[in-house]
């Protein structure tokens, strides 16, 4: 059984941001990685108990710096998200996926270090009329190559953002409670660690009772940009430009949406990486 790991580095108990400019910067970014290799390692315990055979964990933040190979769960291979032509997706002969240390969508008033994929460049993101940040993104992606997203964690705004997105069937951790956007009450770690091994083993014990969260196509991705230079590089790209900072994503497929939005010309990743 394989299981797929895609984490983040905001949503980790135990993780210091502040304001940078007009988005966010971690500040303690050595004890941040720490904590968040410990919570993957936690969740990765509970899911070899489940009977997980192949646990895959993709470094999902920055560029791929977060997590040190030498103290990963023995269990766990490390991917790296590089760039260049490399696929939107790698969920292919998965099983299940689960997303660690989430952080809600740009504009949520109790999400810790909220954003929504670039704190510095997207205002916010309406998927089919409807906002949309990286949890339900996520989601939606793994659901295309037919895999269920069975665990969430991170602060209680993207716990909430993730039910509400995923509907019943979804499990979820609470990280710690933001009050503001820098102000946060972190959890104790032993709790939070038997609390995420302990989830991690169930939900990977109950996966044939796993909602997929899908969305039918047609889709429709509107893309507000906080600089109008961002507009200009996909304006270019022949994507529909709707106001000075403003863009319309239209596909049949949300693998080929999302590439759009990473900057692959409509249709070109799928063609590319032969996704149906």
């Amino acid at each position: 059984m394989k299981v797929h790991i895609m984490t983040d580095l905001e949503g980790p108990a135990g993780v210091n941001g502040r304001g940078d400019g007009i988005g966010n910067k971690i500040i303690n970014t050595e004890t941040a990685c720490k904590c968040l290799v410990e919570e993957v390692n936690a969740c990765c315990e509970g899911l070899v108990e489940a009977g997980a055979t192949e646990i895959v964990v993709w470094d999902g933040h920055g560029g791929s710096n977060s997590i040190d190979i030498r103290l990963l769960h023995p269990a766990a291979s490390l991917g790296i998200l590089g760039g260049g032509l490399a696929p939107v997706c790698c969920y292919d002969g998965c099983d299940a996926a689960i997303q660690l240390g989430a952080h809600a969508m740009q504009g949520v008033r109790d999400g810790f270090m909220n954003h929504s994929f670039n704190s510095h460049g997207i205002a916010e993101l309406r998927l089919n009329g409807e906002p949309v940040g990286e949890i339900g993104i996520g989601m939606l992606l793994a659901a295309h190559f037919g895999v269920p997203t069975i665990l969430v964690s991170g602060d209680v705004a993207a716990c909430r953002e993730a039910e509400a997105f995923a509907g019943a069937g979804l499990c979820t951790v609470a990280t710690k409670q933001a009050l503001s956007r820098y102000k946060v009450i972190n959890r104790p770690l032993e709790g939070l660690y038997a609390e995420l091994r302990a989830v991690s083993a169930n939900a990977l014990r109950n996966l044939k009772q796993a909602p997929l969260q899908k969305i039918a196509p047609s889709y429709e991705l509107i893309y507000r940009a906080m600089c109008p230079n961002l507009a200009d590089a996909f304006e270019r790209a022949g994507i529909e430009r709707l106001d000075y900072q403003t863009l319309r994503f239209r596909s049949g497929s949300i693998v080929d949406l999302w590439a759009q939005a990473c900057g692959w010309a409509p249709g070109v990743h799928n063609r590319k990486f032969n996704i149906q």
